[in-house]
């Protein structure tokens, strides 16, 4: 699989729910609220499926339930430790991959996503470590999206966008979060400026304009909000990436302690009306003749 691989221009953007807009609802109820609420696919964290299998659930008893609903597995997260020596990868890194691939090859998937150690500097080895992942996801099927994050060793988008290059992997590309971009202050024009096929996933997401915590990592995970219902400038985000011209899919990722009160189908039903308001309003109108 390569991100270069082209689509026609007409072709209808992936809308996907992502695994944390439901992160604490189980496996049958979050197919039947994506599904429900018209999404095309969904996320899934290699923990859910580490889960699902020491609950007794077989690989057959998850392509059941996805085909039944008429939904595909888009995304997997997350990948860890990737950018360590080989020779002293993290268990949990190495676990995680394990989880991650059996499970592309057990249902299918699109990408996974990666993402730098949580603490520390970024590494000497990252550019060595990620074209290295890419090689062995590509064994599976798999695009691999790396996400740029502050509470990350991968901070900032001209970082991860270095890596990316460097690696020069046909299946190596971007995930793109609104919410790492309004709070690293990621210049719109850098987006823009982005190669369309690099652009693996775009993530989209609201907030505060300004942080509830000092705590990055807390934020990020609990005050999110549904697209539009922010202060984010989501259309500017989703119109300097549009303008590249990527086809990518848009995971809606939105960590909120209110929505984790909510019954799963009326906030899958809420993320995507949301979203799909601020994309009509962010896809520039064609001129008549086009």
């Amino acid at each position: 699989m390569s991100a270069h691989a082209a689509q026609p221009a007409d072709t209808p953007r992936l809308l996907v729910l992502a695994h944390g807009s439901l992160r604490h609802v189980g496996f049958r109820d979050r197919v039947a609220a994506v599904a429900e609420a018209g999404f095309d696919g969904l996320g899934l964290h290699v923990r859910e499926y580490a889960r699902l299998r020491a609950e007794g659930w077989s690989d057959a008893d998850l392509r059941a339930v996805l085909a039944d609903a008429g939904l595909r597995l888009v995304e997997i997260e997350t990948m860890l430790g990737w950018d360590d020596p080989p020779e002293r990868r993290d268990p949990d890194g190495l676990r995680r991959e394990r989880l991650a691939f059996a499970l592309a090859d057990a249902v299918g998937a699109r990408h996974v996503v990666a993402v730098g150690a949580i603490a520390g500097e970024l590494r000497p080895t990252a550019t060595e470590g990620y074209a290295a992942l890419c090689a062995r996801a590509a064994e599976h099927g798999l695009l691999v999206a790396l996400e740029p994050q502050a509470c990350s060793s991968i901070a900032d988008l001209t970082t991860a966008a270095a890596i990316v290059a460097g690696a020069a992997q046909p299946n190596g590309g971007l995930n793109i979060d609104v919410w790492h971009q309004t709070r690293g202050g990621w210049p719109l024009p850098a987006l823009r400026a982005l190669p369309p096929e690099r652009v693996v996933v775009i993530q989209v997401d609201d907030g505060p304009g300004r942080p509830v915590t000092d705590d990055y990592l807390e934020e990020c995970t609990r005050y999110r909000r549904a697209p539009g219902q922010g202060d984010f400038d989501l259309h500017g985000f989703l119109r300097a990436l549009l303008a590249t011209g990527t086809t990518a899919p848009l995971s809606v990722e939105v960590l909120s302690d209110v929505h984790d009160q909510l019954p799963p189908a009326a906030v899958a039903q809420t993320l995507a009306k949301a979203t799909r308001q601020v994309l009509q309003a962010s896809v520039p109108a064609r001129r008549q003749g086009e």
